[in-house]
């Protein structure tokens, strides 16, 4: 099969999708559910272009590389939404306009494909839907209809559009439209070039980890009004949605007190600092934050984040760092085990000074200690335990290059958390 009936497939399917984009005018999140991966996302591309002469729309791949929504993207970036779920690329960089007016975006599957079940069962996509309602945008979800989750993924938005031979999982699921087939007939599955590939022994659907707060912020970027006409050329700004930053440790516009510059509790103990960490990303959400922690899981030693300032036109970011060392080696080495092990990209990661941790708590033993990092971890606190020479563990949230970084990590725990914590040069090694 030549590309030339490659394209005039995909087409078809596209025109099919345009021509039931009507029936969506009402929604705001919708997943366009197929067996056929082209097919699948060329159906969402033509609802997505129509819905786009009045709105603002999204068109996410959650399918993985599918051809139709990768050949819109230009550029060499391979940066996409797992990249922004797993490792805090900035949604700017991942949002590619692909109309004249702004009204149109393709959010690609991003360079790890990964099947994250639990990523479609999170509850937290009733929020995003909420963001895309707020906006008076439509988010558009090209997904595989076989795979586990995806009808609690159905359940949490709006409904569903069905492509195929393909039925809706969730029997109480609204299904805005079905698109049995294109207008005219369409080449046998096998030939056609993606779709081929897809059938290949040991191929699977693949789903992207997707941050939930971070395509909340892509609601707001989409706009916060229903749109009568196409809008003019505008440049794209993304924040933080928030409704999904409301349990945050940190909110969208931290509040700093006029307390006096921190002072270090321990002066004495600078010597005997675990100074070197590895930071692993900079994070423009908490949630996407505290999930890189927790995807390290336990090859995460003593994972923790904090809120950076990254000046007035930036806003806040957070640093996820790993790691407490007095010796550079030994951080090194665990930047070289993250990056073999994947859970570090090749050339990203770096070791810093980090001497500074806010002390929140202390313990006479590991087994004292558990329950307390527990607690605060279960309250979102993103806290550690560092083993002192004499048994005893000192809790720490946090690891900071200077004082100053630790002031608005300090002021967010006092008035989010009621937490007093003391600014204390990190002491001790993980366990």
């Amino acid at each position: 099969m030549t590309d030339q009936a490659v394209g005039e497939f995909e087409s078809l399917w596209e025109a099919a999708g345009s021509r039931v984009a009507g029936a969506l005018d009402g929604a705001s999140a919708v997943v366009v559910l197929g067996h056929d991966p082209i097919a699948t996302a060329s159906v969402a591309l033509g609802i997505g272009r129509a819905q786009a002469s009045h709105r603002r729309v999204a068109v996410g791949d959650l399918i993985g590389d599918v051809a139709p929504i990768r050949e819109l993207v230009t550029d060499e970036d391979p940066h996409g939404l797992t990249d922004a779920f797993l490792y805090g690329v900035s949604l700017n960089k991942i949002a590619r306009q692909i109309d004249t007016i702004g009204n149109l975006h393709v959010l690609p599957s991003g360079s790890d494909q990964v099947v994250q079940e639990e990523i479609l069962r999170n509850d937290r996509w009733r929020r995003l839907a909420s963001g895309f309602h707020e906006a008076g945008a439509l988010l558009l979800i090209a997904a595989p209809a076989a795979v586990p989750g995806v009808e609690d993924l159905i359940g949490m938005l709006d409904g569903v559009v069905v492509v195929g031979d393909a039925t809706s999982p969730l029997p109480s699921a609204h299904v805005f439209a079905e698109v049995s087939s294109a207008t005219r007939r369409s080449p046998p599955r096998a030939t056609v070039r993606s779709a081929a590939r897809a059938a290949q022994p040991g191929r699977r659907w693949v789903v992207p980890a997707v941050g939930i707060a971070a395509a909340a912020a892509i609601a707001i970027m989409l706009g916060r009004m229903y749109l009568t006409r196409p809008q003019p050329p505008v440049a794209t700004t993304l924040r933080r949605d928030s409704a999904a930053a409301s349990d945050s440790l940190v909110s969208a516009s931290p509040v700093i007190d006029s307390s006096p510059p921190l002072v270090v509790e321990n002066p004495a103990d600078s010597a005997l600092a675990s100074r070197f960490a590895v930071q692993i990303a900079m994070v423009d959400t908490e949630d996407g934050a505290a999930l890189r922690v927790r995807s390290g899981a336990g090859d995460f030693p003593v994972g923790t984040y904090a809120p950076v300032s990254r000046g007035a036109d930036r806003g806040t970011w957070y640093k996820v760092t790993t790691g407490a060392y007095a010796d550079r080696n030994k951080a090194d080495q665990l930047l070289g085990f993250l990056r073999r092990r994947g859970l570090v990209p090749q050339g990203w990661g770096t070791v810093i000074r980090a001497p500074f941790g806010l002390q929140v708590a202390t313990a006479p033993s590991q087994a004292q200690a558990a329950p307390i990092i527990a607690d605060f971890q279960s309250r979102n606190v993103p806290v550690y335990g560092l083993l002192q020479r004499d048994g005893s563990v000192r809790v720490y949230a946090g690891a900071f290059e200077t004082p100053d970084e630790a002031a608005p990590s300090k002021s967010a725990l006092k008035t989010a958390k009621n937490i007093d914590a003391t600014l204390a040069y990190r002491v001790g090694r993980a366990y």
